[in-house]
């Protein structure tokens, strides 16, 4: 059973949309750089009343849009300085092995345990809804079994009792009257432990200068069982970028503070049974300032619901990787740096498609971090395991392609152990989403597409596994294609909010989105993939849930 965690403090301050205990202290180290604030406080769920609002205010496709629009304004504004920070000299480069792109098998036990198979691959229908689909798709979803909960671009969210094949629109509430506005930025986690979804949503104003992140709580999707409104809405602050993330104990948020009054990192992890049960749930943010280092935003790792330390990395220069343990039983994270082998933030050509369009873009290969991700794998390699990083990167003296640079990590030391990168000569990859399963293994979701020059094919999803089938440490040999598509966008844009999780619960396989935009860039053409799957050594255990609807 879970131990619940106590913070005791008498809440009196109200603060950012979160009630606050007047005071706070500085986790400060010898190294000036590594300053951040600790606050803790506690956050009540919304009135009922919250819930069953009518649906969020209907704005036009184009005012949809635009709001997307003026929102990535908003992060490259920052970008420029996020690339004027010097590091150390760099370690060697290794070119590395290239990744084999393939389609996905689908095998008979035995077989070979190596193969990996597609056990699903499901288009999500509901991404076309002309009425809250967006064709910067950015998929999430999280499985139970048969069922499946899924949101996405612009504000649609929906259910399937049927691993994918059908999906039923699930109606979302208005945000509160400063931001009511439901725009985008969805994620989805599910605690393994209680079976219990989350689902996270970014709510804002009409002109951008305001947002606020909802959290919904599903314990048997569709019904939301209630919900909680934090960081905002407070004036002149947007909390863009928002991610989900989970320990044994605790609910983590990251948020990219924008805006006048914004201009920071933020973490926060909420007492997970005090959410569970809809009840005034404690919480303690740590956050960085963009001052620091320029802009840097953050992701919760993933692989950390069965441990109790929660990581997270960024790159504090093109040398230097920083990687943040926050320990159940501490009240703020640690923090080490590793020196890494350089990487280039240049925009890539990766052009291809009908219209020969790229699909990565500077922001996306940046240090601030919007292409970065990682996890925690318990257990890797028979050892105590790895913290893994990946991140997407630009064409450099090794590689002649866009491509994703990645460290790996003893997982008690936090010593560098391995650098493999995902790369191919003839075809670029980016936006990869990274996951761990019990065995340990390391599950990814990414795109490939475009090559130097043009000419190359348009933006596709794929999925992978690094595990002892695979050489070396952090490695995928091959990638297997789930979302086929023939354009990209004419901007350039092709979004970054990828999930994937292990499977439940035969957590020995991975649950995943991906998307492109087949024969076509309007709405309807949108291929958002809801996928399943994992190595054939594991079918039986998949096969075991993959056709049950979970017990209520």
């Amino acid at each position: 059973m879970r131990r619940k965690v106590t913070l005791v403090s008498v809440v009196t301050t109200l603060v950012l949309g979160f009630w606050f205990v007047p005071g706070l202290w500085e986790a400060r180290q010898a190294d000036a750089q590594q300053l951040g604030t600790v606050e803790i406080g506690q956050v009540a769920p919304d009135d009922a009343e919250e819930l069953a609002r009518a649906a969020a205010p209907t704005l036009s496709p184009e005012e949809m849009e635009g709001l997307q629009m003026r929102k990535l304004q908003l992060r490259e504004q920052l970008i420029g300085v996020s690339e004027a920070v010097v590091g150390p000299d760099a370690m060697p480069m290794v070119a590395g092995t290239p990744t084999r792109l393939t389609l996905g098998d689908q095998v008979q036990f035995p077989g070979n345990p190596a193969t990996l198979v597609v056990g699903r691959n499901s288009r999500n229908t509901n991404a076309n809804n002309p009425a809250k689909g967006s064709t910067l798709a950015e998929p999430a979803a999280a499985n139970n079994a048969l069922r499946v909960f899924a949101a996405g671009n612009f504000n649609h969210a929906e259910v399937s009792n049927d691993g994918g094949a059908t999906w039923a629109d699930v109606p979302l509430p208005a945000g509160p009257a400063a931001a009511p506005n439901l725009c985008c930025d969805h994620d989805v986690v599910i605690d393994d432990a209680s079976r219990i979804t989350f689902h996270s949503a970014l709510y804002v104003n009409s002109t951008l200068s305001t947002g606020a992140v909802r959290i919904f709580v599903r314990r048997i999707p569709p019904a939301a069982n209630c919900s909680y409104s934090v960081e905002g809405p407070v004036a002149n602050k947007l909390p863009d970028y928002p991610h989900l993330g989970l320990s044994k104990r605790f609910l983590y948020l990251s948020t990219n503070n924008v805006g006048s009054a914004g201009g920071f990192a933020r973490m926060t992890r909420f007492n997970l049974d005090q959410m569970e049960n809809c009840v005034a749930a404690t919480f303690t943010t740590f956050s960085q300032p963009f001052a620091t280092f320029g802009q840097r935003v953050w992701v919760p790792g993933e692989g950390a619901n069965n441990i109790e330390t929660m990581r997270w990395g960024q790159r504090d220069n093109a040398t230097t990787f920083r990687i943040f343990s926050w320990s159940e039983a501490a009240a703020a994270p640690t923090q080490v740096t590793r020196a890494i082998a350089t990487s280039s933030a240049v925009d890539p050509d990766c052009r291809g498609g009908v219209g020969n369009f790229d699909f990565i873009r500077t922001i996306d290969t940046s240090l601030a971090g919007f292409g970065l991700r990682t996890t925690s794998a318990p257990g890797a390699n028979g050892g105590p395991g790895v913290y893994a990083a990946y991140w997407m990167v630009g064409v450099d003296a090794a590689h002649t392609q866009g491509h994703v640079h990645a460290a790996i990590f003893d997982l008690a030391s936090l010593a560098l152990i391995a650098q493999p990168p995902i790369f191919n000569s003839a075809i670029c990859f980016g936006f990869p989403m990274v996951t761990a399963n019990k065995r340990g293994d390391i599950g990814m979701s990414l795109a490939a597409g475009g090559r130097a020059g043009g000419g190359g094919t348009a933006a596709q999803g794929y999925v992978g596994v690094d595990d002892e089938f695979t050489t070396g440490i952090g490695f995928f040999a091959t990638v297997a294609l789930t979302a086929t598509g023939t354009h990209n966008r004419s901007d350039n844009r092709y979004g970054d909010y990828f999930t994937i999780h292990a499977y439940e619960p035969c957590e020995k396989w991975f649950s995943a989105t991906n998307y492109g935009r087949l024969n076509g860039t309007a709405l309807a053409n949108i291929n958002s993939r809801y996928v399943e799957f994992g190595r054939n050594v594991a079918l039986q255990c998949y096969r075991a849930h993959a056709q049950q609807l979970p017990q209520q």
